[in-house]
C-alpha cells in the first residue's frame, strides 16, 4: 500500500512541475529542497503583470468595464472617516481595503506606465514606515489582514524595484519577515493544513507566494519556503481532485477556498510558470452552476447559512477563472453581479477580460457527474423556473472541515426546497464546533441518508475505541469520525494513507441521450463511511426526467443496510421544511409558504407495509432532535426568511429485528395542486426488485451484487415503456419476451453496468 503511495505521489508531482503551454522560457524549474519548483526570473516587475503587459494599462483605464473599477479604486484611496471606524476591530476591518495601502498601490501602478521616479518614490516611502511599525490587535481570522498588507508591500517592492535603494530592501525584507511570523501558518509556514483550513487560502496561495516573487533576488528563503510547500502539499491535492471537476468544502466556503487556488493560478502564470494546476480545474464552478435554482439560491451543501434575501453568487472565482480560462459560462456567471471585494479590485483591473462573451447554461448537458474522488451526481428536468434539480452523493473521501458526513445522501429542489439539508452554520448555538453544528449539522442524521443505531457507539475526537478518549459528538446512528476525530488530513499524503476513504462508486450514468437524458444513475457502496456496526451499506439512485409538466420527475432510491447486530435499529431519512403528511406507506411533502408552490410524494416500497414503521419528527423543540436531545439553533434577526433550515424529518424503520434490510422509495415530484400522480408498481422477480412508474421500467438486483445469470420479471399495462435494468454482468446480455428473441443481443458495460431499451408489457426473460 505504501509503495503504491509514493508512486502515485511521485506521478502528481511529475505533473505538477510539467506546467502548461503558457510557460515562459525564461522560467527555469529547480529542485528545492527536494522539490521542483520554478524559479522567478531576473526581471521586474514579475509579480501580477510582466514588462509586456504594461502597454495594456492604458488601455485597461481606458476600457468601459474596468474605468468603474478604477474609479473604486480612486475612491478607496480616501482614509477611513472616524465615525466609520468600528470600536473593535476584527479581521474585517483589516480585510476590507481602503486608504494608505490603496494609495501605494496606485502610486506603484502609475510608475509602471509613466517611469516617473517622483512617483516610485512617493510609494516607496510612504510605505515602508508603516510596513516596519504596524501592528495587529489579536482576533480571529487576523492572518487575512497580516497577508493583504504584505502584498501591498511586494507590489511596491516589485512594481517600483529600480528606484528601491540597497537600505530600503533591506528593510523591506525584514519587515515582511517579521509579519510573516505573525501569521497563523508561521514562519517557516508549515503550520495548520495544505487542503482545507487557513493555511490553504490566502496565507499561501497568494501572499507569502507573493512576497517570496518579489524578494526573492535577495531573499529567496520566504518564495523557497511558501512554493515549497505549495508544490509539495496544495498542488499535489488540487491535481488529485480536480479531474473530478468539483471541490469538497460546501458551497460557502467554496468561495474563499477556490479563489485561492485561483489566485496561485494567476501568480505563477503571471510569473511566467504557465498554467501548473489540472485542466479540470475549469469546470470546477460548473457545480455552482448546476446548483443554482431558479429562485437565484443555490442548491445546499456543507457549511452554509440561508437567507433568500438576495441571490448567491461567487464574483470573484467566477471572475478570476473565466478570465483564465476563456469560459463564456463562467464570464456568464460573473456578470450576473460583477461585483468583486475591494481587496480584489486590483486584480480584476489587471486581470478581467471585458472582451469575453457570455454564455447561459441553456445548452449544457442536463446531468453532471463529478468522479473520484467525490462520485457526486447533479440531475436536472431543465434551466428555466420549472426545474427540478435533485443531488445525489456517494463521498468516495471525506475531507472534513467544511464538508458534512453525508455518504448517500440527496436533494430535490422544485418549486422550493423538497428533500433539503437540514440544520444550518450559525446561529443561536454559535458557528463551528457549536452544539447544534457538531451534533446535528454537520452529522448524517440532518441529511437524507441512513442511520444504524448502536445505543454503546462513542463518536470520540480522536477515533474509534481505545482508552481516554473524549467524547465529541452525540450518537446520532449516522457515519462515522474519519481521521482522529473531527482532524482533517494535512495533505494527499495523510490522507490516503489514512482512514478518510468512505465509500466506492459503483455504477454511474445517464442517457439514453446525453444531452437531455431520460435517466440519471448513481450507485455506491459507502459501507465505510460507518463503523463496525455495519456490514454493508450500498446505495442507488435512479432520477428519472418524466418530460411531463404535471408530474415532470422522480427519484427511486435502493438501499441494502447489513448491520453487525440485528438489533441495530435501521433509519431512512427524508427531511423537509414544512410537516408532512403520512398515509400507510404514502408521505407527502409540500412547500405552501414563501412564495413555493412544490410537492414531493414518496411511496415506500420496501420494506413491506406490514414490516414499515413511518414516522414524522420535527416541530419546535424537535427540529432538530438527535435521539433524547434537541440542539437548537435559531436563526440571526432578518435572515432564512423561508426556514430552510428545516424542522421535520421522515423515519422510516423496519419493525422486525434483522442484520439485513432493504429499503425502496419512490418520489413524484409535482405542484403542490397536482391531484392525480402516476400509479407506483412494484415489480418482483427471481433476481430482480424495481418500479413501473408512467412510462418508465427500472430494476436493481434484488441483493443489490451483480447478476451473472438469466432472471426475469414482469411488465404489465398499456402502451410503450422505457426500460432501465441496472446491476448486470458487463458483456452480451439476449432477452426473450414471452419466450420470443426480443432482443438477439445486448451489451451492458462502461460505467453503468446497465442496459435500456423500449418494449411493451410482456414477460421478460434476459439471457446471460
Amino acid at each position: 500500500m505504501k509503495k503504491q503511495l509514493y508512486v502515485l505521489m511521485a506521478l502528481f508531482a511529475a505533473f505538477a512541475t510539467r506546467g502548461y503551454p503558457q510557460a515562459s522560457n525564461e522560467v527555469i524549474w529547480k529542485d528545492v529542497d527536494g522539490v521542483s519548483m520554478p524559479i522567478p526570473p531576473k526581471v521586474h516587475p514579475r509579480l501580477y503583470i510582466r514588462e509586456q503587459q504594461v502597454p495594456d494599462l492604458k488601455n485597461r483605464m481606458s476600457d468601459p468595464e474596468l474605468k468603474k473599477v478604477w474609479a473604486d479604486l480612486v475612491k478607496m484611496q480616501e482614509d477611513w472617516k472616524p465615525e466609520d471606524i468600528p470600536e473593535v476591530k476584527d479581521f474585517r476591518f483589516y480585510f476590507n481595503q481602503k486608504g494608505l495601502t490603496v494609495r501605494v498601490e496606485l502610486m506603484a501602478l502609475k510608475y509602471l506606465m509613466t517611469k516617473d521616479p517622483k512617483i516610485g518614490r512617493a510609494a516607496i516611502t510612504s510605505i515602508i514606515d508603516t510596513l516596519e511599525t504596524a501592528t495587529f490587535k489579536e482576533a480571529g481570522d487576523i492572518s487575512r489582514g497580516i497577508g493583504l498588507f504584505m502584498v501591498t508591500g511586494a507590489i511596491v517592492y516589485d512594481w517600483c524595484y529600480d528606484q528601491l535603494k540597497p537600505t530600503e530592501k533591506t528593510r523591506f525584507v525584514k519587515a515582511f519577515v517579521k509579519l510573516a511570523k505573525m501569521l497563523e501558518c508561521g514562519y517557516p509556514p508549515i503550520k495548520d493544513k495544505s487542503i482545507v483550513g487557513h493555511a490553504s487560502e490566502w496565507m499561501i496561495m497568494r501572499d507569502l507566494l507573493s512576497v517570496g516573487i518579489a524578494i526573492y533576488d535577495e531573499f529567496p528563503e520566504m518564495y523557497n519556503l511558501a512554493a515549497g510547500r505549495f508544490f509539495k502539499e496544495h498542488l499535489v491535492a488540487r491535481n488529485w481532485f480536480y479531474p473530478s471537476h468539483n471541490y469538497h468544502q460546501g458551497m460557502s466556503y467554496l468561495n474563499v477556498r477556490f479563489s485561492n487556488d485561483l489566485f496561485a493560478l494567476w501568480i505563477l502564470d503571471r510569473m511566467g510558470a504557465g498554467n501548473v494546476f489540472h485542466p479540470g480545474q475549469q469546470f470546477v464552478l460548473y457545480d455552482m452552476i448546476y446548483k443554482r435554482r431558479p429562485d437565484g439560491q443555490i442548491l445546499a451543501s456543507g457549511d452554509v447559512d440561508y437567507s433568500r434575501k438576495r441571490p448567491k453568487y461567487y464574483s470573484l472565482p467566477a471572475f478570476l477563472a473565466s478570465s483564465y480560462y476563456k469560459d463564456e459560462y463562467l464570464n456568464h456567471e460573473f456578470l450576473k453581479d460583477p461585483r468583486v471585494e475591494p481587496h480584489c479590485k486590483l486584480f480584476e483591473f489587471l486581470w478581467r477580460d471585458t472582451k469575453l462573451g457570455s454564455r447561459k447554461p441553456d445548452d449544457l448537458p442536463l446531468s453532471r457527474y463529478s468522479g473520484s474522488p467525490f462520485g457526486w451526481m447533479i440531475a436536472r428536468t431543465g434551466w428555466g423556473p420549472e426545474s427540478v434539480i435533485a443531488e445525489m452523493k456517494i463521498n468516495e473521501y471525506t475531507f472534513l472541515n467544511h464538508q458534512h458526513h453525508d455518504a448517500g445522501a440527496f436533494q430535490i429542489y422544485y418549486k422550493g426546497p423538497l428533500a433539503i439539508d437540514a440544520g444550518s452554520y450559525t446561529g443561536s448555538s454559535g458557528g463551528y464546533n457549536s452544539p447544534h453544528n457538531k451534533n446535528f449539522f454537520k452529522r448524517t442524521i440532518a441529511h437524507n441518508s441512513l442511520l444504524i443505531y448502536d445505543p454503546k457507539e462513542v463518536f470520540h475526537i480522536s477515533g474509534y475505541g481505545g482508552q481516554d478518549q473524549t467524547k465529541f459528538a452525540a450518537n446520532d446512528g449516522g457515519q462515522r469520525l474519519p481521521g482522529k476525530g473531527w482532524t482533517a488530513p494535512r495533505d494527499l499524503e495523510e490522507m490516503l494513507a489514512g482512514d478518510f476513504k468512505t465509500g466506492k462508486i459503483l455504477a454511474q450514468g445517464f442517457g439514453p441521450d446525453s444531452q437531455t437524458p431520460d435517466y440519471t444513475y448513481l450507485k455506491g457502496d459507502i459501507t465505510e463511511a460507518y463503523s463496525s456496526k455495519v456490514k454493508e451499506v450500498k446505495r442507488s439512485f435512479m432520477f428519472l426526467n418524466l418530460k411531463d409538466t404535471k408530474v415532470p420527475a422522480a427519484m427511486i432510491v435502493f438501499d441494502k443496510v447489513v448491520s453487525a447486530n440485528p438489533d441495530f435499529k435501521k433509519f431512512w431519512l427524508l427531511h423537509s421544511i414544512e410537516q408532512p403528511e403520512i398515509k400507510g406507506n404514502q408521505m407527502t411533502i409540500k412547500r405552501t409558504k414563501n412564495g413555493d408552490s412544490g410537492m414531493l410524494v414518496n411511496t415506500a416500497l420496501l420494506p413491506d407495509a406490514t414490516n414499515a414503521d413511518i414516522q414524522a419528527v420535527g416541530g419546535k423543540g424537535k427540529d432538530f432532535w438527535v435521539f433524547g436531545t434537541n440542539y437548537t439553533n435559531d436563526p440571526k434577526p432578518g435572515t432564512d426568511e423561508a426556514l430552510e433550515r428545516g424542522e421535520w424529518r421522515i423515519e422510516i424503520s423496519p419493525k422486525k429485528a434483522a442484520t439485513e434490510d432493504y429499503y425502496l422509495n419512490v418520489m413524484q415530484i409535482a405542484d403542490n395542486t397536482q391531484q392525480k400522480l402516476h400509479e407506483v408498481k412494484r415489480i418482483d422477480g427471481d433476481k430482480v426488485v424495481g418500479v413501473q412508474l408512467a412510462d418508465r421500467i427500472v430494476t436493481f438486483s434484488k441483493t443489490s451484487e451483480i447478476i451473472d445469470r438469466s432472471f426475469t420479471f414482469t411488465v404489465t399495462g398499456k402502451g410503450v415503456f422505457q426500460f432501465v435494468v441496472t446491476d448486470l454482468l458487463p458483456g452480451t446480455w439476449q432477452i426473450l419476451k414471452d419466450g420470443k428473441v426480443f432482443k438477439p443481443a445486448m451489451v451492458s458495460g462502461g460505467d453503468d453496468s446497465s442496459l435500456h431499451f423500449t418494449g411493451t408489457e410482456g414477460n421478460y426473460r434476459f439471457l446471460r
